[in-house]
């Protein structure tokens, strides 16, 4: 029996090498969080690693596909919830610590440990979703560092309007 040849097509493939045949010949059907899941670990961005921009940016996308978009999101509702628990605890015991230490006072964002349109979407989630985490001590310093360095930005492109204003006159 061995030397029966499959033809080219699911049915032959059943008879010839039986039921377990056509799931190897078909990989499984992943969601839209777990791609992105697999994504990050084949560009190592994995939060156990230690954190840089790229990594603190890449969890913030996994962070808000995963918690704020959940269309297509998780086909259980267990896998939700445990996802849930395991990035809150890496928001709270890896990201928010990591932004509060790599504050810099500059108006230059390539310094940032994360972007403003960044901060801003997690801020809004945390407000609504997170308020014991929102008021706490370090994000409540974060929320002030990023305040101050979007109102010196707004200054600073008035003063820049102002001057090319003067110029032209």
């Amino acid at each position: 029996m061995s030397g029966r040849k499959s033809l080219d097509n699911l049915a032959s493939d059943v008879n010839v090498k039986g039921e377990e045949a056509v799931g190897r010949r078909v990989g499984a059907e992943r969601t839209h969080m777990q791609r992105l899941a697999e994504r990050m670990a084949a560009r190592r961005e994995e939060t156990w690693r230690p954190m840089s921009r790229n990594r603190a940016s890449a969890f913030i996308r996994l962070y808000l596909a995963a918690l704020v978009d959940l269309q297509n999101a998780f086909r259980y509702p267990d896998e939700e919830k445990a996802a849930a628990k395991m990035l809150n605890e890496s928001l709270v015991k890896r990201l928010i610590p990591f932004v509060y230490r790599k504050r810099v006072w500059t108006l230059d964002g390539s310094l940032w440990p994360i972007t403003l349109g960044e901060f801003q979407e997690l801020n809004e989630h945390l407000a609504t979703k997170l308020p014991k985490v929102h008021a706490g001590h370090q994000w409540q310093t974060i929320v002030h560092y990023y305040r101050k360095i979007k109102r010196e930005r707004e200054e600073w492109q008035r003063l820049e309007e102002l001057e090319r204003n003067a110029k032209e006159a």
